[in-house]
């Protein structure tokens, strides 16, 4: 298993802060390229299940490939070549909304660029078939190759940079939504004086903090918030504070540590997004 580390700085003059963003890339190892003979170690029964559904597809037999491959599915859950073949036969089927599911996570965990490739063209080409916008989010949930047990689940956010900020739609305790600058340099989460007043009596004050801002320290309240969902991706009981920000604004607050320390982050420059990832 491979860890990458990748750095990038950004200020935001509304927020007026240096934030250094520190982000681990896990790269998945020990995947093999697809059609070739499963290594040892998986469980007992996968490789002939896996190998019966390549060639019912191989052979135009779409039924037989798609209840093979689920089972070699089940046997070796998290499996990008199992999850390759799948998306082709559910494709294949006309069964795009479940085949888009496989395709996002070929293209998310997968490590071969042929497969990966492959993957996002044909998840785009689905969109449009289902007419779902560009930045539309497929949720993929994979099982970490550790171990069968061990379930993660990752959403990849297109981002919406503006003033060099990285910007992500939330929504806080299913009432409100809004815009939010991701900050890994600020230690709590932050939403708008104005969004506290629509979440009025679902907050429960725990105390106050003082904060650094471009005019100072100031004092501000620290609430608890219920529940923050970025696309189906929640962290509960996240610890933030309240602050003024000017009306008509950008933004509606900051995600900090508070949420972030929740998941994985990486941030994906090429493809323009932000991936979130249970730990």
């Amino acid at each position: 298993m491979g860890r990458v580390f990748c750095h990038a700085n950004f200020l935001n003059k509304r927020v007026a802060s240096l934030l250094s963003i520190a982000v681990a890339v896990t790269l998945t190892a020990g995947m093999f390229i697809v059609g070739a003979d499963a290594s040892n170690g998986y469980p007992q029964g996968f490789e002939s299940t896996y190998r019966q559904g390549v060639l019912a597809y191989r052979n135009g037999d779409y039924s037989k490939a798609l209840n093979n491959l689920q089972e070699a599915e089940d046997l070796s859950p998290g499996h990008v070549n199992t999850q390759y073949y799948l998306a082709i036969v559910l494709d294949k089927l006309a069964r795009g909304q479940e085949a888009a599911k496989y395709y996002a996570l070929v293209s998310e965990f997968g490590t071969e660029n042929r497969i990966t490739g492959y993957a996002r063209q044909r998840l785009r080409d689905l969109k449009v078939a289902m007419n779902l916008p560009d930045n539309h989010t497929v949720v993929a949930q994979n099982v970490n190759t550790l171990g069968a047990n061990e379930s993660t689940m990752a959403v990849a956010i297109p981002l919406m940079g503006q003033q060099n900020a990285l910007m992500v739609n939330a929504s806080i305790n299913n009432e409100v939504s809004g815009t939010f600058i991701v900050d890994t340099g600020a230690t709590y989460t932050s939403i708008s004086s104005e969004m506290a007043r629509q979440l009025k009596g679902q907050l429960r004050t725990i105390g106050h903090v003082r904060i650094t801002t471009a005019n100072g320290q100031i004092e501000v309240p620290k609430v608890l918030i219920k529940e923050v969902n970025i696309n189906g991706l929640v962290a509960r009981n996240v610890e933030a504070t309240i602050i003024d920000l000017h009306k008509g604004g950008k933004f509606d607050g900051l995600l900090g540590l508070s949420f972030i320390r929740n998941f994985q982050l990486t941030i994906d420059p090429k493809a323009n997004r932000l991936v979130f990832r249970t730990v």
